[in-house]
């Protein structure tokens, strides 16, 4: 059995497909020739791509070979399969292109460039996976904060099966600033780098030079972290005895700390779907069939108030311009909801070298207290050696932006199911 680690690349065979992706694999030698005595063990994966075409059944004579490489590892199996040069009902070949890592403002989810395969078919289908399950990473760390306080005040002292879970979990809450650090163009730009969305992008460039640990401070790789610990002690835990006898000692209190972890195995999975969702988003305009689109990336910065944990959802584009009437600029959109002031949104652009500031309130109260701040935003973006464009105010809806929501060119929708 070969050693499986990320970036390994093998030839295997496709046994069978289990549920939620989930495949079984065989390794083979090239040539496919072995004995039942040297056969090598079987393995369960999870698919981090769809299948390609070509290794759909029925689309290979005999058993279904495939070229997989392994993406992942932890918290779980995850690989990549490539029909092998020459299969297929086609005879064609499969490569993968993997974005780059040396540009931080893409995502680098690898993309496949096949005859048949148009990219934005795959990051339409990668959507449908990944969307129904997503959960807001606000909503999500609110229920940990809230899970993990219970299981600290029913037993201080948690049992060795979850002890590394409930610090695994505090390290991941912290990563939610205090709404004061969000105050400053550094302390956004720094939570926004830390947001998970480059951090396959960060990976890449640490392993060119020869780093081996993930960012501490990166969300998604606290969310991984999360979740493996979560599996671990879901397979330690001990099943609850059928039958209770009166002289059966109670269970001490410790292994009874956390609720059923499958319920914060969903929810922490499903937190990882919201960032991959941003991520798949993010990447570039020609994956998304849109030939004439600017670059641009969402996130979503938890962060922290008195009246709980919220998030800031953002989306930054370039505009490459077309001269001479439409200068090259910068827009940044920023959605909040806070319990005082109501959906609220900020919209910030940049055009030759022109600042200009457009607020927009669901609240009349809010509408109304902004209009009176607009004299100080002025003063202190002058203050900040800006020149300013306009700064408005105006009431009404405001719309979400969340990813789901962007129109790609086939829809998300499926309007024959």
């Amino acid at each position: 059995m070969p050693t499986l680690e990320t970036g390994t690349r093998l030839q295997v065979q496709i046994i069978g497909q289990l549920a939620e992706r989930g495949v079984q694999l065989r390794p083979v030698t090239p040539s496919g020739a072995q004995s039942p005595e040297a056969r090598a063990p079987s393995f369960n994966a999870q698919l981090a791509t769809p299948l390609p075409s070509a290794l759909l059944p029925g689309n290979q004579a005999g058993p279904r070979m495939a070229l997989a490489e392994v993406v992942r590892t932890e918290p779980r199996l995850e690989v990549r399969l490539l029909p092998l040069p020459g299969s297929g009902p086609t005879g064609g070949t499969s490569t993968s292109v993997p974005a780059t890592g040396a540009n931080p403002g893409q995502a680098s989810t690898s993309l496949p460039a096949t005859g048949q395969q148009d990219p934005a078919q795959w990051l339409l289908r990668e959507l449908r996976h990944q969307i129904p399950g997503a959960r807001s990473l606000a909503n999500g760390m609110q229920t940990l904060q809230a899970t993990l306080a219970s299981a600290t005040a029913a037993a201080p002292q948690p049992g060795a099966n979850e002890g590394p879970l409930l610090p695994a979990m505090n390290r991941l809450l912290d990563l939610a600033p205090p709404a004061v650090r969000l105050v400053t163009p550094e302390g956004v730009h720094r939570h926004m780098q830390q947001s998970g969305l480059w951090l396959e992008a960060m990976l890449a460039q640490g392993a060119r030079a020869n780093g081996s640990t993930a960012p501490a401070q990166d969300l998604k790789a606290q969310l991984l972290r999360v979740a493996e610990h979560l599996r671990q002690a879901g397979e330690n835990r001990a099943p609850p005895p059928a039958t209770t006898t009166p002289s059966t000692p109670p269970a001490p209190a410790s292994a009874a700390a956390l609720p059923p972890l499958g319920p914060l195995t969903g929810l922490v999975e499903g937190m990882l779907k919201r960032i991959t969702t941003l991520q798949l988003q993010s990447l570039p305009s020609s994956v998304q069939g849109d030939d004439e689109g600017q670059p641009r990336w969402f996130f979503e910065l938890p962060f922290r108030s008195p009246q709980g944990i919220h998030a800031l959802a953002g989306q930054l584009q370039h505009e490459a311009g077309r001269p001479p009437d439409r200068p090259e600029g910068w827009t940044l959109v920023l959605d909040l909801d806070l319990q005082a002031l109501g959906p609220t949104r900020v919209a910030i652009a940049l055009r030759d070298d022109r600042v200009s500031v457009h607020f927009t309130a669901e609240r009349p109260e809010t509408a109304a207290s902004l209009q009176s701040g607009t004299p100080e935003l002025r003063q202190r973006l002058i203050g900040r050696d800006l020149s300013i464009g306009s700064v408005s105010v105006r009431e009404g809806r405001v719309e979400p932006q969340d990813p789901a929501s962007v129109n790609l060119r086939d829809g998300l929708l499926d309007e024959r199911a």
